[in-house]
């Protein structure tokens, strides 16, 4: 389990270190306003500022506080210097673009992992809207494992494996899915927390006896 999470990891850190790369500034910047517009048409201004907030004390708590992001800003976030290459030699207009792209990496970089924590903020968000539903299928598991338990009925061990396998692959995915620069639907948090509680439910009812 933990080489499985260090290969997720590691896929999250490729996406940070390789998006800025292949994605221009304009890219993350219509991403996170369409996720926004999206939000805007389902919560209120409140509900909005909210997350945005939440994101910030996230990404100051990971990037500012440990002084990651003012050194990255300070060293290496720079503007476009002169397009000469050599005196009186100038830049061929075919790379002036790619040369463009390129200073823009660091600050790109910082935006990707800044939206990251957008998303996890906004999937915070729908943890708390889903509490009593979350809060009484965890309290059925419960309930149903003591039932088997007093009427001796069966536990699946499979069942209980393979519901414990597919959640923490939906929590890596959604982890992954939070580092793509992909527009993300407003219903994939509901959706994704909806069906982990019910794997969840599954789990706990078949917590093996002897457990």
């Amino acid at each position: 389990m933990t080489r499985h999470g260090l290969l997720w990891l590691l896929a999250i850190i490729v996406i940070f270190l390789f998006a800025p790369l292949l994605i221009n500034q304009a890219d993350y910047e219509s991403c996170v306003e369409s996720e926004l517009a999206t939000a805007g048409e389902w919560y209120d201004g409140k509900e909005v500022q909210t997350i945005l907030d939440r994101t910030n004390r996230l990404y100051g708590a990971a990037m500012v506080s440990t002084g990651i992001d003012p050194l990255i800003r300070k060293h290496f976030v720079k503007p476009m210097p002169s397009k000469e290459v050599a005196p009186g030699v100038m830049l061929p207009k075919a790379m002036t673009p790619y040369a463009e792209h390129l200073m823009e990496y660091w600050g790109n970089f910082l935006y990707n992992i800044w939206m990251f924590f957008f998303r996890v903020a906004h999937s915070w968000s729908w943890i708390v809207y889903l509490t009593p539903f979350l809060a009484a299928i965890l309290f059925d598991g419960v309930m149903t494992r003591k039932a088997k338990l007093a009427s001796f009925k069966y536990t699946s061990p499979t069942v209980y494996n393979i519901s414990w396998h597919v959640i923490i692959a939906m929590a890596a995915i959604s982890m992954v899915a939070f580092a793509v620069v992909t527009p993300l639907s407003v219903f994939f948090y509901p959706a994704v927390i909806t069906f982990m509680g019910v794997l969840v439910r599954l789990l706990i009812s078949n917590i093996q006896h002897s457990a």
